[in-house]
């Protein structure tokens, strides 16, 4: 019994360690708008290298909510006095990490992006896999040479793995929730 609670336990700080990675994609739907980040440019086969859904304030507004809210969090447990669900004891590795992992989200959505373009997927249209987990893996690509030993430490070492399979797990289902509201609140185009 003391193994399942430990394994919840781990899923659940995964999850709140990850809040930064998690919220920029949402965020960047509300600040969203203006100039593409491709500026309109596109590539030798006509297609965008982006398209119109990657903006200049999607990409700051996403990344700044994901920092500002892993700060939030920061303060959160520093007031409760649990210091294992924070980043760092110091202010500048903290903010370098919630760096990678806000900005790191909002490179892996526009690497998906960048990608569906290339094979010719649709704005809007469904890509199973690489619309769930686009923004995990470019905080990966970004947080795992940069902060490896923080990465190792909080997701890999002992049950922190369970925690960091079940976030893996987990994704996908939140990706959806937060699409259908998204689309209910007439943000998105389509409900995933």
């Amino acid at each position: 019994m003391d193994e399942i609670i430990d394994a919840i336990f781990a899923i659940m700080r995964a999850l709140w360690l990850m809040v930064p990675m998690l919220i920029p994609n949402s965020a960047a739907v509300l600040f969203g708008g203006g100039t593409a980040v491709d500026f309109g440019k596109t590539m030798k086969d006509g297609s965008r290298i982006l398209g119109d859904g990657k903006t200049w304030r999607g990409l700051f507004g996403g990344t700044l909510s994901g920092m500002v809210i892993g700060l939030i969090q920061v303060g959160i447990m520093t007031l409760l006095d649990i210091p294992k669900w924070t980043y760092d004891p110091c202010i500048l590795c903290t903010l370098f990490i919630l760096f990678l992992l806000a900005f790191g989200s909002m490179f892996g959505d526009m690497l998906g992006s960048f990608i569906k373009r290339r094979v010719k997927v649709g704005r809007g249209v469904k890509a199973p896999g690489l619309d769930q987990y686009d923004f995990l893996i470019g905080t990966l690509i970004l947080i795992v040479p940069l902060q490896w030993a923080w990465f190792y430490d909080n997701m890999l070492d002992g049950i922190y793995l369970v925690g960091f399979i079940g976030l893996i797990v987990l994704i996908p289902i939140l990706h959806r929730a937060v699409n259908i509201i998204g689309f209910k609140m007439g943000k998105k185009d389509v409900p995933w």
